[in-house]
């Protein structure tokens, strides 16, 4: 006889319904199909853009015409002169100074060269010495010698330009990575040219990442950047405005010289457009804010991203930056006379 208020089933757990464990089943090998599928995308996308993005970044140029007339010139009138230096890992690279007083002015064909009366005159040890690094698409040897030719602003300095890894004739591929490695390298191979010399870091679009990152590791006199841009986000973003959240994290060139410039000591003249095309100007914007002492800004309104520091009033701003980090002669001379007095 059965005890009052047991079942045959007394003390068994109740099985849970096939139906619901199946439903459970489903939900779980959905979700882990949704998130392997997920993943999967994701990681095509970083392989695509890491794979394309340097084809869209970097431009590798060289120009043979301008680096043959600059070694005539080279050999007739010594204002110019190619330089060499291997990075660590042994990368060839190659660049051009041309110089603000030449061996022999006599020969030269133009008169508007680095020796002309746009010069500060005095002793040219007195000036900083221009270290450029270049845009995209640009080389050493086609810059130097517009800069020869015409060279405007930069009048009277004495001027550096290397080719990045994989341009012109330098060795080894274009990176963030290999840019801020030669970048340095660069820095101190015009310092060996120049010696005791100061140096006035320029950089011009893509080359600006470059300049903000020497001036935040090595000394300098000063600081120009021409269509600056913050970071290599805002230049992806520029690209396809997609690159924000986790697709963060596939941008292969960063060059974050919003950081960089917090640790940059010296007043920088910032020249940026708001026509450009290429550097947001909101991007140009948003770096002048990071530098602890402060920056020069000109914006432009009727000029396009390629010409930004070609215009008469970044010329006049450029020229007058580089003055006054020049003694004056007046000042020199009030120095001299005060110490002959005592």
């Amino acid at each position: 006889m059965e005890e009052l208020g047991k079942t045959p089933e007394s003390g068994k757990t109740p099985d849970v319904p096939k139906r619901t464990t199946a439903r459970r089943t489903r939900r779980r090998r959905v979700g882990f199909v949704a998130a392997t599928l997920l993943i999967a995308a994701f990681a095509i996308f970083n392989v695509g853009v890491r794979t394309i993005a340097p084809f869209f970044l970097f431009h590798p140029n060289d120009a043979p015409e301008a680096r043959a007339e600059l070694t005539r010139l080279a050999e007739e009138t010594g204002n110019v002169e190619p330089l060499r230096f291997a990075l660590d890992d042994g990368t060839a690279v190659s660049g051009w100074a041309a110089f603000a007083e030449t061996k022999n002015a006599d020969s030269l064909n133009d008169a508007d060269s680095l020796n002309s009366p746009n010069s500060l005159g005095g002793a040219a040890s007195k000036r900083p010495v221009v270290l450029y690094f270049e845009g995209n698409g640009g080389n050493s040897a086609a810059r130097t010698l517009d800069v020869v030719r015409k060279p405007g602003p930069l009048g009277g300095f004495d001027f550096v330009c290397f080719d990045y890894p994989g341009y012109g004739e330098s060795g080894g591929k274009p990176s963030e990575r290999t840019l801020k490695t030669f970048g340095l390298a660069a820095y101190d191979a015009a310092v060996k040219a120049f010696p005791g010399r100061r140096i006035v870091v320029f950089g011009f679009s893509l080359g600006t990442g470059v300049a903000t990152y020497v001036a935040s590791e090595r000394p300098v006199a000063g600081l120009i950047l021409a269509a600056p841009y913050a970071d290599g986000f805002d230049l992806f973003n520029n690209f396809a405005p997609i690159f924000y959240g986790p697709t963060r994290s596939t941008v292969p060139y960063r060059m974050e010289a919003v950081k960089f410039a917090e640790k940059v000591d010296v007043r920088p003249l910032i020249l940026a457009t708001r026509p450009d095309a290429l550097v947001p100007f909101e991007s140009s914007e948003r770096l002048a804010k990071a530098f602890p002492s402060g920056v020069e800004f000109v914006a432009q309104d009727d000029v396009e991203h390629h010409w930004v520091w070609s215009t008469e009033i970044a010329s006049a701003e450029i020229a007058g930056y580089l003055r006054s980090l020049t003694p004056s002669e007046t000042n020199e001379t009030a120095s001299t006379e005060t110490r002959r007095s005592e």
